[in-house]
């Protein structure tokens, strides 16, 4: 692929967390890392630097960690624990002022304690790898491909059958740094294994910093704003440009994850590429 086929590239602002791609029809009921509702919750999530001193039924992920215990009920569970603290530690403070509760044993030692999954945002990235399917709100669904913190360069070409997200690692100056994106997209994309699969049904798909919800939007979108004549779209979300509106051929799209490395530069990217219909 040379470069010259590139129809549109540009960077968004990742501060922390993965991307996510998905048709626009669908992003439109992703609310990122909005609060849950406490009712939404389905566990108790804790961690302090004493949870090997706890019951173990209070440490289903054994004696250190996060400990998450699915619950009914999680506010009451929350509850629970404060007591077992208040009982084994007598003295102990209960602060619960804030979302996340906390119990300060009297040596200062801090148990944090919280209901979880606390966004749609939170329960996208429990257990993510390097990239994964999620589903939300019912029928939607968007991939989720993990970056580090930085800016994540969006190219799409100009048969719109393929996207890339590329993001340069360490690189000794600009030229170098355009090198490594250069690289990723004129690397042959089969030389790493098939992942996961995503459909684009109409076109319009948005990639962004995944904590960002349809409501941090600065200014309403449509579909009209992404045809195959018009070029991508930055997005000014929770953040300034952490976002993009384009548009891909609808059509079956398959992952392939990839690393490269020189002296001087090092790249790593994704490319979700059409294979079928």
């Amino acid at each position: 692929m040379n470069t010259k086929n590139i129809a549109w590239s540009a960077d968004i602002g990742c501060e922390c967390g993965p991307v996510i791609v998905a048709n626009l029809a669908d992003f439109s009921r992703w609310y990122g890392s909005e609060p849950y509702d406490a009712s939404q919750a389905t566990e108790l999530h804790h961690w302090s630097p004493f949870a090997a001193e706890l019951p173990e039924i209070w440490r289903p992920a054994g004696p250190t960690g996060h400990q998450y215990l699915a619950s009914a009920n999680p506010s009451a569970a929350r509850e629970a624990l404060m007591s077992v603290v208040l009982e084994l530690w007598p003295g102990a403070m209960i602060d619960r002022s804030e979302a996340t509760w906390r119990a300060i044993r009297p040596d200062g030692r801090i148990l944090n304690a919280a209901l979880a999954p606390d966004s749609e945002y939170d329960r996208a990235i429990r257990n993510l790898g390097d990239e994964a399917l999620h589903g939300f709100q019912g029928d939607a669904m968007g991939y989720l491909w993990s970056a580090a913190p930085g800016m994540v360069r969006v190219s799409v070409d100009e048969q719109r059958d393929f996207l890339v997200l590329s993001q340069v690692e360490f690189a000794n100056d600009e030229t170098d740094a355009l090198g490594a994106h250069r690289h990723a997209l004129e690397a042959d994309w089969r030389s790493a294994a098939p992942g996961q699969r995503y459909r684009v049904t109409a076109g319009p798909v948005l990639a962004a910093w995944s904590p960002n919800s349809i409501r941090d939007l600065s200014a309403p979108i449509n579909a009209a704003d992404a045809t195959p004549s018009l070029p991508g779209q930055l997005l000014d979300m929770a953040t300034g440009a952490s976002g993009a509106l384009l548009w891909l051929q609808p059509g079956m799209y398959e992952s392939a994850l990839h690393y490269h490395a020189e002296a001087s530069w090092g790249v790593a990217w994704c490319r979700l590429q059409r294979v079928g219909e």
